[in-house]
């Protein structure tokens, strides 16, 4: 494995937009965080959704990750955004990074190796346990150098046509990103808001991921996040994490009846629209297991000497 690629870094990604990058990368985090170890979300996206919708941090908009990428800047994260979780936000300054990287050539300026030596200076300092990756879907010279950054790679889609081409693209990048030296290593894809109930469908689904993870030497995650309409709204709406929505729902839960016998309007319209998140909140668990299971038995292959 190359030294300069931080070892337990994870890009989430996906060509399309709104297949579940920003949620995934804010779930996992915060689970992973929970169980006690440091973690750090890097929010590469110019929408910031993990900053501001996920976490409810409002940030600097990008602009130090924007100096990261174009001067090597010291990378600077926000500190305990939740207990063991470290952000570096996302925005709209890094909307100059496309326009930047077409005259990259000519100026010497390195994008991957400056967020490379940056990311590993501060995993150095802060000796995170995981570092999680969010990337946006349209800013392809970024995702190149997301793809030379970090070491592992998921890619969430939902099951419809425009999702599963966003993974074909995706996957182009990737394998250019490792005929350039990355040694990125796909984990695997994740099916998102998929339909639990949808027997016939859900199984042709898997098989067109895996004949798309064909030759990659990766399979499907076996864990699917399933469409929760109303829990998505909560979670955005009130920057909640899953784990963290169980809790307020339960909450709620306990004092619904004193409200509603109080006639209390304004805390009945501030209620929750989910009624009962716990089921959204497995998968997202299970889906943390086996992130986490793959990255262990890819550490484990590589100490053994098998090939990424």
């Amino acid at each position: 494995m190359s030294p300069t690629q931080p070892t337990r870094s994870l890009l989430v990604a996906n060509q399309k937009g709104g297949v579940g990058k920003s949620s995934i990368v804010a779930a996992l985090a915060a689970m992973v965080a929970a169980a006690g170890l440091r973690v750090l979300v890097m929010d590469a996206d110019q929408q910031a959704n993990v900053t501001s919708s996920d976490l409810g941090v409002e940030g600097d908009r990008g602009r130090g990750l924007s100096m990261s990428l174009q001067f090597a800047h010291p990378l600077e994260p926000i500190r305990e955004v939740r207990p063991n979780l470290d952000l570096i936000p996302g925005g709209a300054a890094l909307a100059v990074i496309g326009a930047i990287a077409a005259a990259a050539a000519q100026t010497g300026m390195d994008l991957t190796g400056n967020l490379v030596s940056t990311l590993n200076d501060l995993q150095s300092a802060e000796h995170y346990d995981l570092i999680l990756i969010d990337s946006g879907p349209g800013d392809a010279p970024l995702l190149d150098a997301l793809l030379g950054t970090a070491r592992y790679l998921l890619v969430p889609t939902r099951d419809d046509d425009a999702s599963l081409i966003g993974v074909e693209y995706l996957a182009a990048r990737y394998l250019r990103a490792r005929e350039n030296g990355s040694v990125i290593q796909l984990l695997g894809v994740v099916l998102f808001d998929l339909n639990p109930t949808a027997t016939a469908r859900n199984p042709e689904v898997f098989k067109q991921v895996e004949d798309l993870l064909e030759g990659s030497g990766a399979a499907p995650f076996e864990t699917f996040i399933r469409n929760d309409r109303a829990a998505a709204v909560d979670l955005r709406s009130r920057h909640l994490t899953p784990n963290e929505l169980v809790t307020v729902s339960a909450e709620q839960a306990k004092t619904r009846i004193q409200r509603l016998r109080d006639k209390d309007k304004k805390l009945l319209g501030r209620r929750l629209w989910s009624r009962d998140p716990n089921g959204l909140a497995n998968d997202y668990q299970a889906l943390t297991r086996e992130v986490l299971s793959r990255i262990a038995a890819a550490e484990k292959n590589e100490i053994s000497g098998g090939v990424a």
